[in-house]
């Protein structure tokens, strides 16, 4: 019987892409993968369990989507938050389009975000950057406001502290005896 170098050919590149395929992969996915012995077959089962950790990954990202609150959160932090969650589920398959992040980006803003939310709601064209430095620009704008009520808060503070020490200190007195 005649060889068949056609075949003989196939079944050499063949045999390469299945070690170069096994190569690539985690020693556990490897594993699962033993049977296969075409690198056709290989590929179809990799893609098959790949597909269902994939589906896993993309339900996690999308309920983290949808449940991050910024709570005590920096506004930095939470804004960079909802964009590696949206990175995330772009890198699996499922990217979200502006519109979602910007729909789940102010859900779990307070309410003295509203104003910015609604001026943000209302532009057309507007991007994730310029969305970040609106947000941004009103927490320093807060926080700025809050230094300022802080010292006279403190300083309000303390004056009624130190007529409520006279007043005690006065009342000491009157009840010791003294006056």
């Amino acid at each position: 019987m005649k060889p068949n170098l056609k075949f003989e050919e196939w079944h050499a590149v063949d045999r390469l892409l299945i070690g170069w395929l096994c190569n690539t992969m985690m020693v556990d996915v490897r594993s699962q993968l033993l049977h296969c012995h075409f690198a056709q077959v290989l590929w179809e089962v990799a893609r098959s369990l790949s597909g269902a950790s994939t589906r896993a990954h993309v339900m996690v990202f999308k309920t983290k989507l949808h449940h991050t609150q910024k709570n005590g959160m920096k506004m930095e932090e939470y804004l960079s938050k909802m964009k590696h969650i949206a990175d995330q589920l772009a890198f699996v398959g499922s990217p979200v389009d502006y519109d979602n992040l910007m729909t789940h980006t102010p859900n779990s803003l307070d309410h003295k975000y509203n104003t910015i939310v609604i001026k943000l709601i209302d532009q057309p064209n507007l991007t994730w950057v310029d969305a970040q430095a609106t947000f941004l620009a009103l927490e320093t704008r807060l926080d700025q406001l809050n230094q300022f009520a802080n010292p006279f808060i403190q300083s309000t503070m303390n004056v009624a502290n130190r007529n409520e020490d006279r007043d005690s200190h006065f009342a000491s007195r009157d009840y010791c005896g003294h006056g």
